[in-house]
């Protein structure tokens, strides 16, 4: 259960993460035809960045998954 409360908060602050990013790129990409617009550039930046993030942290969870599984293949055959 205390897993659980951290992947919350972790997600509600990456949340929060990504509306200052959005802020920030509504204001710095404002002469793309208004606020809104660089809004939307922002967070779809900042979502590419968690995507990616987040399936490097699975595929390593994945990848380490699988050497501890074989190294315990292994250790049965001797």
């Amino acid at each position: 259960m205390k897993n659980i409360w951290q992947y919350i908060l972790a997600g509600i602050a990456v949340a929060i993460g990504g509306m200052f990013v959005s802020d920030l790129a509504g204001n710095f990409f404002n002469g793309l035809g208004g606020y809104g617009f660089g809004c939307i550039l922002g967070i779809c930046m900042y979502l590419c960045v968690v995507i990616v993030t987040c399936t490097g942290i699975i595929v390593a969870k994945l990848h380490k998954n699988t050497h501890i599984d074989e190294g315990s293949d292994n250790k049965s055959e001797l």
